[in-house]
């Protein structure tokens, strides 16, 4: 069976893209046809180029209706929330059927001020409404996800939760003695909020005065502005505040060491859609605690796996908690956070994207 997947834009490492790479790699290992078309891709990040094909980028969808002709698939999925190129597919195979993977229905890094950006990278959030028509199956990351697509599109909806890269289950987790470290994943843009992260330092090092922490994250070049003024301030506080550290586009083994060596994952991001990050660090013996609402909180366990905070000032609370909290206690946490990790394996992931085409 021949399946062709899309991304438009490969060449930025966020969740969207890594969980497409993801989907890609585990159904070449299920002997699966399947052709992965992008505009534009980092080969680092796909060193396997089987049936990659690169789109044009002067007229993709000539391009793409070209290429589908040639490789004739059973199945198109868009790993991105435009179901203008399902469009496309429908219109050269009548009968094909397509999917969509949601991470949002609404997105919210899109900005007057960046929106040109976006266009730029093969994106069409003008036009969701008019093509929504030709997805035959709709995946979204979260039941939060599943109810706001259903408010702004009208649409039904299957929840099939994302999972993390196999890389992360390579490696054994580390349940050792750790110190005071914090370590926030996530590119740099104002929904991640860096910023808050390193004011809320500033009161939790009053209370932890050997605590540090790691904001490490991908440079979208949509959202350069804001890494440079996230860098201005850390030389703005320098004299006040030590200790914070920026780990700028790590490798994917450099993540590992961070997720491995801090003591408690924060994700600060309000409404944030699923959170992988989050499961990464559980996947190495890293408890987190994370700000709601989000879609984690659905299969998350308050005060189990880590901390489920309402408020801002619970989230630094519940972040000193795990920092301070006695050796045995924190064993459990890890082993609890490592044991929920294991339900987002890649294979789990893919095998309910296929089924939901009537493949067993």
């Amino acid at each position: 069976m021949n399946i062709a997947i899309l991304h438009p834009h490969l060449n930025i490492y966020g969740g969207s893209e890594r969980l497409t790479k993801i989907l890609y790699e585990e159904l070449l290992k299920e002997n699966f046809n399947v052709y992965l078309l992008s505009l534009r891709f980092d080969k680092e990040w796909f060193p396997n180029l089987k049936n990659v094909i690169k789109l044009s980028e002067e007229n993709p969808e000539k391009n793409l209706t070209q290429i589908l002709k040639e490789i004739s698939p059973e199945i198109f999925i868009s790993m991105i929330q435009e179901p203008y190129y399902c469009y496309i597919a429908k219109k050269v195979i009548s009968d094909i059927k397509t999917g969509m993977y949601i991470h949002f229905p609404l997105d919210e890094e899109i900005s007057e001020e960046n929106i040109k950006r976006y266009i730029e990278n093969f994106r069409y959030p003008f036009e969701t409404i008019k093509y929504i028509k030709y997805v035959d199956v709709c995946f979204v990351n979260s039941r939060r996800t599943k109810l706001v697509t259903k408010f702004l599109w009208g649409i039904d909806s299957k929840v099939v939760y994302p999972c993390i890269d196999s890389i992360f289950f390579k490696s054994e987790p580390n349940f050792e003695r750790k110190k005071p470290r914090i370590l926030y994943v996530g590119r740099f843009n104002t929904l991640k909020r860096q910023d808050f992260l390193i004011l809320m330092f500033k009161y939790i090092k009053e209370k932890v005065p050997n605590a540090e922490i790691f904001l490490a994250g991908y440079v979208d070049a949509r959202h350069k502005e804001y890494f440079d003024r996230i860098k201005t301030i850390l030389d703005e506080i320098e004299d006040e505040l030590r200790d914070v550290y920026i780990e700028e586009n790590p490798s994917e083994n450099r993540l590992i060491e961070l997720y491995k060596s801090a003591k408690v994952y924060v994700h600060p991001r309000i409404g944030e859609h699923f959170g992988l990050a989050p499961i990464e660090a559980m996947s190495q013996g890293t408890p987190v605690v994370v700000r709601a609402p989000t879609g984690l909180a659905e299969i998350m366990e308050n005060g189990i796996q880590g901390f489920i905070a309402w408020t801002d000032y619970d989230l630094a609370e519940f972040t000193m908690k795990v920092l301070k909290m006695d050796e045995h206690k924190y064993k459990e946490m890890q082993k609890n956070a490592y044991k929920l990790s294991l339900k987002f394996k890649p294979d789990v992931f893919t095998k309910e994207i296929i089924k939901s085409f009537g493949i067993n």
